[in-house]
C-alpha cells in the first residue's frame, strides 16, 4: 500500500508539473502573438490595387473612434457617407478611394495604406492600426514607410504580411477597377511612385512596429482606433522579435505536453 500511495502521489506531482509547464507554454504563445501585433518583428510584403471596398470599411471590424471605419467611395470616386454599402466587387456600390495611393515625402520615406495579416491577430487588432515599415531587402532596402492598415490579406495565414496598396499593382479577378474607372483591369493605373520611389520592387522584406497613426493618414481614411493613443504603452508590454520567431516551434511542444498531461490525469 505505501508503494501504491507513493506512486499515486508521484503521478499527481508530475501531473501538476506538466500542467504548470503547459500553461507557461500557452502564455508564451500569447506573448509571441502580442509581439506580432505590436512589433518589432519581421514580415513579407506584396502589393495590390483591386478597387474593392476595403475590408476595414465596416464599422464592426474593430473599435473605431465614432464608429467610423475606413471611408469608401462611389463609382465616381466620391466619398460615401454610408459605410454599410456593399462592395463593388460583389455587385455593391462601394469602392476603394483613389486617395489611398502612396506618396513620397522624400527619397527615403513615404506614406501609404496596406492590407494586413499578422499571425495571432485578426481584423479587430489591425484594422486602422498604423505601422512603421523598414525595408530590409530588394530595391528599396534602407527606405521606410508609415502605413495604415485599411484592408486585410488572408492569402498567407502563416506569415506576417503587409500588402501595399499601389495603383497598377495586382487588380484581382473581381474587376472592380474596370467598373470604377471604366478601363480594362489589364491596363489600369500606374502611378509614378511605384517606379520612382518604390523602384517597382517585388515583395521586399520589412521590419515593422506599430506606431501612433499620423493625422495625415487618418484624415484620408477618416478612421482612427480607440486604442491609438495608448499604442506606445501597449507596445512596451509586447515581447521582443525573438518571442515571435519561437512561436511555430512552441506549438508541437505544447501539444505534446497537453497529451502527457491528459495521460497523467487519467492515471491519477
Amino acid at each position: 500500500m505505501p508503494t501504491l500511495l507513493a506512486m499515486t502521489n508521484l503521478s499527481r506531482s508530475l501531473s501538476h508539473t506538466f500542467a504548470v509547464f503547459l500553461f507557461a507554454l500557452i502564455f508564451s504563445c500569447v506573448d509571441a502573438a502580442t509581439s506580432n501585433l505590436f512589433g518589432p518583428s519581421t514580415a513579407i510584403t506584396s502589393r495590390y490595387w483591386d478597387c474593392c471596398k476595403p475590408s476595414c470599411g465596416w464599422a464592426d471590424k474593430a473599435g473605431f473612434v465614432d464608429k467610423s471605419p475606413v471611408q469608401s467611395c462611389d463609382i465616381n470616386q466620391n466619398p460615401l457617407l454610408d459605410n454599410s454599402q456593399g462592395t463593388g466587387c460583389n455587385g455593391g456600390h462601394a469602392f476603394g478611394c483613389p486617395t489611398n495611393a502612396p506618396w513620397a515625402v522624400n527619397d527615403t520615406f513615404s506614406y501609404g495604406f496596406v492590407g494586413t495579416f499578422l499571425v495571432g491577430g485578426d481584423e479587430s487588432s489591425w484594422c486602422c492600426s498604423c505601422y512603421q515599415l523598414n525595408f530590409t531587402s530588394g530595391a528599396v532596402k534602407g527606405k521606410s514607410m508609415i502605413v495604415q492598415a485599411s484592408n486585410t490579406n488572408y492569402d498567407s495565414p502563416n506569415a506576417n504580411v503587409f500588402t501595399l496598396g499601389i495603383p497598377g499593382a495586382n487588380t484581382s479577378c473581381a474587376g472592380a477597377c474596370g467598373i470604377e474607372y471604366s478601363v480594362s483591369d489589364s491596363v489600369f493605373g500606374t502611378k509614378n511612385w511605384r517606379f520612382d520611389w518604390f523602384n517597382d520592387a517585388e515583395g521586399p522584406n520589412v521590419e515593422y512596429k506599430r506606431v501612433t497613426c499620423p493625422k495625415v493618414l487618418t484624415d484620408i481614411t477618416k478612421c482612427k482606433r480607440e486604442d491609438d493613443d495608448k499604442v506606445e504603452a501597449d507596445a512596451i508590454k509586447a515581447n521582443s522579435p525573438s518571442a515571435a520567431s519561437t512561436l511555430p516551434s512552441m506549438v508541437p511542444t505544447a501539444i505534446s505536453a497537453l497529451l502527457m498531461w491528459c495521460m497523467l490525469q487519467t492515471l491519477g
